[in-house]
């Protein structure tokens, strides 16, 4: 330590010019914090490489070359003492607050880019103090990676293990396979009773009479799309509570669920209205997809706006597939959730109203999908599965990792709708059994290979979340396999 207090003291007691270090403090906090905050949605090689060559190699070009010019153009001479700390203070202050706004609001960028570069040029004698304090803001980001790092290289990935024999399941029905997925849609049972306090009998008598079972104490696994899709897909629990490094993966075909219908002859369709799940680049293992890998945005930033419409799209593959297995996932992001974060949250009763609006809309998309499928393919089995609750009853989807004790708060957030049309109304017993996610599948190739031994290794029914204390946190199981509200941690 004393040998890096000597060192970092002659550096700023030296008359030396530095721009390599210049260049690396103004971007190295921006990299690092971009890098760890958004680890799940940029670990591909690919947008590794993008985003070095924008946070450091771009800099350290732009340093390198002005430091050359400044250097050998006498007219410029004058300006050497400013540069180096002008072209940090602009280029940190780009970065820093351009990722803030999204590198959208340009005009709240500039002000901060010129503020920046006149504090420089006032504090120019003083500057190798400010690229110090720079350092140690990196050095302070590059800590709070260290435990997703260690995550995503020494994680256990045994939740990615195929069933064995559900692989290898032969099936003895063939209809076509609907899996429609209303991002938040909370369950029926949930609707009715506060938080919420919604009547939906007009959508639930709509589903009846067109030959779906309701599923009314259905519940997910866990509180996001992504670790919700990554359980029910690969058939395991993974207890994770926020970051699950390999689950877009798994959600994009690297599955049990996709190689068990390849093996029984089915072609895998893969409808999405924008490409979140695609956002780290995982390779495809759909037969199809309707996002190209060339639309999915580099960075996070801009994937909710792609939007692509479903029904049309889904009508012609249908039509083209007529005679042919096939099986369908479509996630629609209706009706949502309620904020995500305590700052954009505008109050619980507010995003109550806020949610239940989304929810008529999402009733009468859910409507018009199924009227479609069942006019194209009527003997098909379709599958109403949402992901995760809306959350109502909370101010934010967040507060749920403080400890609730409220039942009906953790069930608002863990309920999850699902309805099923079994193919001419052939419900079977063991459904019953059908409570969570991570079941869904294991009960739908029950039925269709005829094989109810399928059920016997089933996972638990149980459903967790990450809890924060502090800094520190932990997954607990919020409730247990018979759907008490419990709070137990998990080891």
């Amino acid at each position: 330590m004393s040998t890096l207090k000597k060192n970092i003291e002659k550096f700023v007691a030296s008359s030396k010019d530095y721009p390599i270090i210049f260049a690396l403090a103004a971007s190295l906090y921006a990299f690092t914090y971009v890098f760890a905050s958004n680890f799940m949605l940029v670990n591909s090689g690919f947008q590794f490489l993008v985003i070095f060559s924008t946070y450091i190699v771009f800099p350290l070009v732009v340093f390198l070359l002005s430091w050359e010019l400044v250097k050998r153009l006498k007219f410029l001479n004058k300006f050497k003492q400013y540069l180096l700390p002008v072209l940090n203070a602009m280029f940190f202050g780009f970065f820093f607050v351009g990722r803030i706004y999204s590198f959208q609001n340009k005009k709240i960028i500039l002000g901060v880019v010129i503020v920046c570069a006149l504090l420089a040029i006032v504090l120019r004698k003083q500057y190798k103090k400010i690229i110090v304090l720079q350092f140690i803001m990196a050095s302070a980001a590059f800590v709070t990676m260290i435990p997703t790092l260690y995550g995503a290289f020494f994680d256990s990935d045994e939740w990615r293990n195929y069933p064995e024999e559900i692989v290898q399941t032969k099936f003895k029905t063939f209809p076509n396979i609907y899996v429609i997925q209303p991002d938040g849609y909370a369950n029926f049972n949930e609707l009715a009773k506060d938080p919420y306090n919604f009547q939906n009998g007009e959508f639930e008598s709509y589903l009846k009479n067109s030959g779906f079972k309701l599923y009314k104490n259905f519940r997910s696994n866990y509180t996001s799309t992504v670790l919700s899709n990554g359980s029910m897909f690969s058939m395991n629990h993974h207890y994770k509570g926020e970051q699950l490094f390999g689950a877009r993966e798994v959600i994009a075909g690297e599955n049990p669920v996709i190689e068990t219908l390849k093996n029984n002859e089915y072609k895998t369709f893969l409808f999405m209205e924008n490409p979140y799940l695609l956002l780290n680049r995982p390779e495809i293992k759909y037969d199809y997809c309707n996002f190209d890998m060339e639309e999915v945005p580099w960075f996070g930033i801009g994937a909710f706006g792609k939007r692509k419409k479903l029904l049309q799209p889904l009508v012609e593959t249908i039509k083209k597939q007529q005679g042919k297995r096939s099986f369908y996932f479509i996630e629609k992001i209706v009706p949502g959730h309620i904020s995500t974060f305590k700052s954009a949250s505008k109050g619980k009763e507010i995003e109550r109203k806020n949610y239940l609006r989304q929810l008529k809309y999402a009733n009468d998309w859910l409507k018009e999908i199924t009227e479609l499928i069942i006019k194209n393919d009527p003997n098909s089995l379709i599958i109403i599965a949402a992901d995760h609750g809306g959350y109502v009853g909370l101010d934010y989807t967040k507060a749920l990792f403080q400890k609730q004790t409220d039942e009906k708060i953790v069930y608002s957030a863990f309920s999850a709708a699902l309805a099923i049309k079994w193919p001419n109304n052939a419900v079977p017993s063991y459904d019953v059994q059908l409570k969570t996610p991570v079941n869904l599948f294991r009960t739908v190739f029950a039925y269709l290979g005829d094989n109810e031994a399928l059920l016997q290794n089933k996972q638990e029914d149980t459903s967790h979340s990450l809890i924060t204390n502090g800094i520190l946190s932990d997954v607990y199981e919020y409730i247990d396999s018979d759907g008490n509200v419990v709070f137990k941690e998990v080891d």
